[in-house]
């Protein structure tokens, strides 16, 4: 039985988003049974030969790649092979993906992948295949379900990665020692994917196969800096690994509150952390409260305190770690002006700011929320964190996606790239130089693909830039620029 497993591509800077191993392509031959050949196709990094049609084709699905794995799906059932998605917006759009599938799999797929490959070798495969107790079945056919009730058991151990099946060399290699998130908030289908109880792989785990990788990898976790002891203990086995180590992954800003939280840093950066992605998420106070990442960010009291974000951000940095935030903008509660605040914040703070704009995704609180103001010439490839989606109260469309833009391009000028890149060793800077000119490149390419779609330019789409707003030391303050007009 031949089986390819592949991972989608999406509008963008593919160089940029193909730097790191897609981890769910060689974790899902891990836990592919023995005796099938296997073959992974990562199209950020290679083509797919449609002629060459297998027997299983398995499809993994983010939001913004569902247009184009629905039509890749439907071009290889066309050849024959059976085809199954699985992946965050299949999980959460089940009855749509169906129309394009022999099987559907919803959440994690420790239990229900090898139970599929054997119901279909058997000759009774089911058409859905849903793990854990927190996906509601509702408008799934009793009949034709296979639900695994329990979550996979992380603590037993988890194969290691098939990274010998890649056919690409990446920059960074790809790693998760736990999964699931404590933080329910409202944009993110990461809780309802994976669980609101964090599981560990065993210390001794992860280490056994950090060494069968590079020196360069990313940590996958929901959330580096949850479980102090978990983490001293991780950090520490990592910190005595021989060699050089560079890695990054994402965090929140609890670290810099906890007694423990110098101990982990001090470790964490003794083991190669350079940089670590922290979702700040807004600075507009009224948006933090209804989002609800005010316990992520340990903010409990009546008013948001700033100055106590600004101090963790400052205990990360002081460890010679990059802190890149990540900002939602285009809530309901913000104005023209929350857009300039973050500029402002981020100049002050020294954080790397990736700002985009509020995708309601599948799946998550804000789904039902925004679903009935959605623009209805939005296709999912729109899905990007780049396109306005939905009618603003007080900001048009357009406007909106200007506003991003100018943000972007202001904070992405050679002046300010430097600035960011100082602090730490050389080779932090370095990494972070090359980080912020990897951002750059990407947010020109996604305001190339903004352009097409509002005029179909495609030659020179950058030429009514102005560039006389994007000097180095401007900023988004006076006159809304129209990146339209």
């Amino acid at each position: 039985m031949r089986l390819k497993i592949i991972y989608p591509t999406h509008k963008g800077n593919p160089k940029a988003m193909g730097a790191t191993v897609p981890y769910v392509l060689p974790y899902l031959a891990a836990i592919t049974p023995k005796g099938i050949d296997v073959e992974l196709v990562n199209m950020l990094r290679e083509k797919i030969d449609y002629n060459d049609a297998p027997d299983i084709a398995a499809i993994s699905v983010k939001t913004p790649m569902a247009d184009e794995s629905y039509m890749i799906a439907d071009r290889f059932r066309e050849k024959g092979a059976k085809v199954v998605l699985g992946g965050h917006h299949t999980s959460a759009m089940p009855i749509e993906a169906a129309g394009h599938a022999d099987a559907i799999f919803i959440g994690e797929a420790e239990e229900t992948w090898p139970r599929f490959l054997k119901d279909l070798k058997e000759g009774r495969a089911k058409k859905f295949y849903v793990a854990g107790p927190y996906y509601d079945t509702k408008g799934l056919p009793k009949e034709d379900v296979y639900i695994a009730m329990a979550r996979p058991d992380l603590s037993k151990g988890a194969p290691f990665a098939r990274r010998d099946l890649l056919k690409s060399r990446y920059l960074f290699d790809s790693i998760v020692s736990t999964r699931g998130c404590p933080y329910a908030c409202k944009f993110c289908g990461t809780t309802g994917f994976y669980g609101n109880k964090v599981r560990h792989r065993p210390v001794d785990d992860v280490i056994d196969e950090l060494k069968t990788m590079g020196r360069f990898w990313f940590l996958g976790d929901d959330d580096i800096f949850n479980d102090l002891d978990y983490r001293h203990e991780l950090y520490s086995r990592i910190a005595e690994k021989k060699g050089f180590n560079r890695w990054h992954g994402a965090g929140t800003l609890s670290i810099g509150y906890d007694k423990d939280g110098d101990k982990v840093l001090k470790k964490a950066a003794e083991s190669g952390l350079f940089a670590v992605f922290v979702g700040i998420e807004s600075v507009n106070e009224l948006t933090l409260k209804e989002t609800g990442v005010t316990s992520k960010l340990r903010q409990q009291t009546e008013h948001i305190d700033f100055e106590r974000i600004k101090s963790a951000i400052k205990k990360i940095q002081s460890y010679g770690i990059l802190v890149i935030g990540f900002f939602v903008l285009g809530f309901d509660t913000d104005t023209e002006d929350t857009f300039d605040k973050t500029l402002a914040f981020c100049d002050e703070t020294g954080v790397i700011p990736i700002p985009f704009l509020l995708v309601p995704l599948p799946g998550t609180g804000l789904w039902d929320e925004y679903k009935g103001r959605l623009y209805h010439s939005n296709s999912w490839e729109n899905w990007d964190a780049c396109h306005s989606l939905y009618k603003h109260p007080k900001i048009g469309q357009k406007e909106m996606e200007g506003l991003l833009y100018k943000l972007r391009k202001s904070a992405y000028t050679y002046n300010r790239i430097m600035k960011r890149s100082r602090p730490g060793s050389l080779g932090t800077m370095i990494a972070g130089l090359s980080m912020q000119m990897g951002l750059r490149n990407t947010f020109e390419a996604d305001w190339r693909r903004v352009r097409v779609r509002a005029y179909g330019l495609r030659r020179n789409p950058n030429r009514l830039w102005n560039r006389r707003a994007y000097s180095s030391e401007s900023s988004c303050k006076g006159r809304l620029f129209n990146p339209y007009y």
